[in-house]
Order: structure tokens, then sequence, then C-alpha cells
């Protein structure tokens, strides 16, 4: 059976850097662009209309800005790509989107091959990738994972709410009830002192809870 190529929207008010994604990804077999989008305020309906596989992501849009985007895009489809497409090459930045769950950072002038290969890698693994030029900041150890002990299972049920589901759907994949469910879920949240979903991508991505 032939592959389908994964469903790609540009988020980007500039029609020179929209025709310039375009052209690159014509003749991709792997992606294909099914759209884009202005308007920050158009995005949320967008996504629910097209569901796409991946958000190419400039960090100003009119009414609307990017970061905002993206921390209501992983609370609402935590399973959509988000990569951060900008000029803005500031660690403060990186680290932000870092923390709010996207899923790479590239410079406006990267290459082609450097799209691609930030696409391929976020599809493929869960390391948030960093295009040429971008630039470094010094992750904090500070023995967090060492600190909090998560068992199998709590991992387990923080990996299904990050896919978004429910705790009755959660309950039906790993086979146990849903008071159980439930009982982790706020065992959980204690133990990562958090109050929320939002919280809890955030953290997860933060302090890459899971592998």
């Amino acid at each position: 059976m032939k592959k389908q190529p994964k469903k790609i929207l540009i988020c980007e008010d500039h029609q020179i850097v929209i025709d310039g994604l375009l052209s690159i990804f014509k003749n991709q077999p792997d992606y294909k662009v099914i759209g884009y989008v202005v308007d920050g305020n158009n995005v949320e309906s967008t996504l629910k209309l097209n569901k796409p596989d991946a958000l190419l992501l400039d960090l100003n849009l009119p009414n609307k800005d990017g970061v905002s985007i993206l921390k209501e895009t992983k609370l609402l489809f935590p399973e959509i790509k988000i990569i951060i497409l900008t000029m803005y090459n500031q660690e403060s930045i990186i680290k932000k989107v870092k923390q709010y769950g996207a899923d790479g950072f590239l410079l406006k002038n990267c290459s082609s091959t450097d799209l691609l290969s930030a696409l391929d890698s976020v599809f493929e693994s869960a390391k948030f990738y960093k295009g040429k030029g971008v630039k470094n900041h010094v992750e904090e150890t500070d023995g967090f994972l060492e600190k909090i002990k998560l068992t199998r299972r709590e991992k387990e049920i923080i990996s299904e709410l990050m896919e978004g589901l429910s705790v009755p759907q959660i309950a039906e994949n790993l086979f146990i009830s849903a008071h159980t469910v439930e009982t982790h879920k706020k065992n959980i949240f204690k133990k990562l002192d958090i109050h929320n979903s939002i919280d809890l991508v955030k953290l997860v991505n933060e302090k890459k809870l899971l592998p």
C-alpha cells in the first residue's frame, strides 16, 4: 500500500515566504501542503477543518501571536507536530517555545534540506529539532526526574493524556478501570505539582518526562 503523505499547514502572513514553501513541497512525495493561514485568529478553525499532521508556524501573525497559537494548539491537538519558522534567533524565544511544546525551531533563511530534515526528525523522534544556525542554550539539570520517580504505569497514562485521550479511552487502551485511571491521574498531578492538562504538556516537554 502506498504511504500517504503527511499533511502540512503553513501559518505565515508573507506571501513570498508562502510561495517559497509551496515550491519546496511541490514535488515531495512524503509531504503535502493542504493550505496556509495568514491570520492568527483563523488557525484553530482551520486545524479543526483540515486536521494536518504538522504546522509550520511563524511567531508574528496578525491578531494572534505564534506563541499563543502554539500553546492552544498543543492543548487542543497535542498530536500535531509544530515547527517554529521565524527570523528571531534568540535563546529566550527558543527556550520558551520548547517549554510550550514546539517540536522544532527553524530560521527563515534555512535551506530546503534543513526544512525537510526537521519534518523527518519530528515525525521519527521526540527530540526537539533545531535547524542550522539556531542558537543553543544550556539545558538546566536540576535532578527533577530523579526526584519524582514516575512509575511505568504513570508514564503510560501521561503518554495517553498527551495524546488528548479521555479517562474512559485510556482505561480501554490500558485494560484497567476508569476509576484506576482517575486515581493515577490525580497522583500524577500531585507528584508533578500541576493542576491541569496545559501544565502537563508544558512540563512533559520542558523536563523530557517521556522518552
